[in-house]
């Protein structure tokens, strides 16, 4: 009988050391994996949400729980390296951005609250400092567009703004958005001012009473894109909406007027009638 007992109290002794050793198994994986799903690196889901706080900054800062279109609009350390794109650029269909005329798409850009939707044209966000509007996009009150023709704005300074809906002073020459000159026009390369050549003129001809870099072809047109860009009128139909189609040149149809070309030296027709 003894025998027996002692039978049953080692099976008894057994069942307990593996009982226990599964128990320390299983708490020691439940402990890993917990361990795994806190310490995976964050992401962004298909919408451009963060998951587990999203993805590391370029500070090395986790956690941020930054969305996708924030950090395409706005310059910020907590956002992943290389995820700015630019508040003109959409980081997906139905992401907001602002076009080539700075009116907002969707919505607009994300703003440096992280708001969406605020429908803020790029001119209001250069002029006002707005947290509904994108990080860094604030210039001044005054700010008026580039004169180069970028997306961007600039500081209108001096005592007479430069903006060619206000007019300018003396060296402040400009194109408007049509290409036509301001003030005499943008100065030359070299070095002129008040030369009245237009946009359309300096795209289509090598002239150093124009800016530097802005000739393009001799049959340069209007991007039809819409961007206040000239670009080579390619194919044998032109793409420039203003033209159509056909032989005839938007050279010369663009060709600055009497007033916009360069002087030229008065020559008789036939010659002096002294020989």
């Amino acid at each position: 009988m003894k025998r027996v007992f002692a039978a049953i109290a080692a099976l008894f002794a057994l069942c307990l050391i593996v009982a226990g050793c599964s128990g320390s198994s299983d708490s020691a994986e439940s402990s890993t994996t917990s361990a795994s799903v806190q310490s995976a690196g964050g992401s962004w889901d298909a919408e451009g949400k963060p998951v587990n706080g999203g993805p590391a900054g370029s500070d090395g800062s986790t956690g941020s729980n930054l969305t996708k279109d924030y950090c395409a609009h706005n310059k910020d350390a907590k956002c992943p390296t290389g995820s700015y794109l630019g508040a003109h650029v959409a980081a997906h269909a139905k992401s907001g951005s602002w076009d080539a005329n700075g009116n907002p798409v969707n919505g607009g850009p994300t703003g440096a609250d992280g708001s969406t939707g605020n429908n803020k044209t790029q001119e209001y966000c250069a002029r006002n400092q707005d947290p509904a509007c994108p990080k860094g996009s604030y210039v001044a009150a005054n700010a008026v567009k580039n004169p180069d023709g970028s997306h961007s704005y600039v500081k209108c300074e001096g005592t007479v703004c430069t903006n060619p809906n206000h007019g300018g002073g003396e060296g402040t020459g400009a194109w408007d958005a049509d290409g036509k000159p301001v003030n005499g026009g943008p100065q030359g390369a070299d070095g002129s001012t008040g030369n009245n050549v237009t946009q359309a003129y300096c795209a289509q001809n090598q002239d150093p009473s124009c800016p530097q870099g802005t000739y393009v072809a001799p049959n340069a047109i209007q991007s039809p894109d819409g961007a206040n860009r000239y670009v080579p009128c390619e194919g044998s139909i032109c793409t420039n909406p203003n033209h159509g189609a056909g032989d005839d040149s938007p050279a010369t149809e663009n060709a600055p007027a009497p007033d916009d070309a360069p002087a030229t030296t008065d020559a008789p027709d036939g010659g002096d009638g002294g020989n």
